[in-house]
């Protein structure tokens, strides 16, 4: 006995093989972002270079930052879970704005970007350091609009600023 395959047939297997992997995803446990008893912003490695007011404005800056990023991550009650230390130690924002090419033979070395620099620690109920990870961030200078007006350096603070809290939340997903 010959089983031809005629439209029916294939347009029935194509809908059971797109049920079965809808079938196949239920099946596997949901992946839970890890939650945080605190995340705090620390500033000080920068400000060790002797940029004390500029660190400051950066902890401001990032700690909004940080709040939407991690909005629903964290959890003050619950005393298992660890808490995140954001660290920054070099902000750099690039003194010339545009005309980098960014393509794959690009030559440039990255002396058009803002970037940031750090590390994110976790620790523990009791404080210690479970793990130390170095975290950085870069962003195309002239990604924050116009460079002419005059809360430029603001915006592109601002902006880094939500880029680093942004991958800060990748690292745990």
């Amino acid at each position: 006995m010959t089983v031809g395959l005629d439209r029916r047939r294939l347009v029935a297997l194509l809908a059971f093989a797109a049920l079965g992997g809808c079938v196949a995803e239920a099946g596997k446990p949901a992946i839970r972002a890890v939650r945080f008893r605190d995340v705090r912003v620390d500033t000080g490695p920068f400000a060790a270079k002797g940029v004390s007011n500029y660190a400051a404005k950066v902890a401001d800056r990032l700690r909004i930052a940080v709040a939407e990023a991690f909005a629903g991550r964290i959890t003050p009650g619950d005393g298992a879970a660890p808490a995140l230390v954001i660290e920054v130690s070099e902000v750099r924002l690039a003194s010339y704005v545009g005309g980098a090419s960014h393509g794959v033979f690009d030559r440039s070395g990255g002396e058009n970007d803002d970037t940031m620099v750090g590390a994110l620690v976790l620790r523990s109920a009791k404080g210690a350091t479970i793990e130390r990870r170095r975290h950085f961030a870069s962003t195309d200078a002239a990604s924050s609009g116009d460079w002419r007006l005059p809360d430029n350096e603001d915006r592109r603070l601002d902006a880094l600023c939500r880029l680093y809290a942004a991958w800060a939340v990748r690292e745990f997903d």
